[in-house]
């Protein structure tokens, strides 16, 4: 019998609500924010929450950052579990626990790929490929410049065949001065070698340039749960 792998697809043609919500907290707390988040995952199963599409949790290599990227159907229910007798005091509980905790919300915009535009990008526990994750700030008018500018690095990138690039998935935020973005890579080393040569290099400093409020960190898949 095959196993069947837990997934998440990141795809603009899914039309779901993406939440990515960053905690910020000592290396010595993730374990315990790990599991209180994976309890979270639990009562959304057992109850079958309808809006919960798939939670993935993400911890960073070069940064004590946890990152919980959530997918729902629908924006407008995204903080339904605050109001659940089982799910809000565990919410409350990643608070206290981290010393720093903000969640922004997003649609896909489109994705780059190595298989070409408007491929989806897969989060799996097997094999768990690292991710790049941004989270950006820039004045609201500039967020169309911001995201070509990330679309333009990531056609670049498989213009110029980068080994082990695997896509880019381009977030809006519902908030005009939001952006995010989720860069899959085969590998740690394919990455930052990709980072260190051109043009990756020269092309993301044009980006902290124009969006100096950009915190990217390289990040390890945890876990997946898809609840669909």
């Amino acid at each position: 019998m095959e196993t069947v792998v837990p997934t998440t697809v990141i795809s603009a043609a899914s039309k779901l609500a993406t939440g990515i919500n960053v905690f910020t907290l000592p290396r010595e707390r993730q374990p315990e924010l790990i599991e209180t988040l994976s309890a979270i995952n639990r009562e959304i199963l057992t109850h079958k929450f309808p809006m919960n599409v798939s939670a993935n949790f993400h911890r960073a290599i070069d940064a004590s950052i946890i990152v919980n990227y959530n997918q729902y159907t629908d924006r407008s229910l995204g903080q339904f579990l605050r109001t659940q007798p089982t799910t809000a005091p565990l919410m409350k509980r990643t608070h206290e626990l981290s010393e720093k905790h903000e969640i922004r919300w997003y649609e896909v915009t489109e994705t780059v790929t190595a298989n070409g535009a408007n491929d989806r990008i897969e989060v799996s526990d097997a094999p768990k490929r690292p991710a790049a994750i941004g989270i950006v700030t820039v004045q609201p008018g500039q967020q169309a410049q911001v995201l070509a500018l990330f679309k333009r690095y990531g056609e670049t990138l498989c213009a110029e065949r980068a080994p082990g690039f695997i896509g880019i998935a381009l977030h809006r935020g519902y908030q005009p001065e939001h952006i995010s973005t989720y860069e899959q890579w085969e590998s740690v080393e394919a990455y930052r070698e990709a980072l260190r040569g051109e043009p990756a290099a020269s092309l993301l400093e044009q980006i902290r340039k124009t969006a100096p409020e950009l915190s990217l960190h390289l990040y390890e898949v945890v876990s997946v749960t898809p609840f669909k």
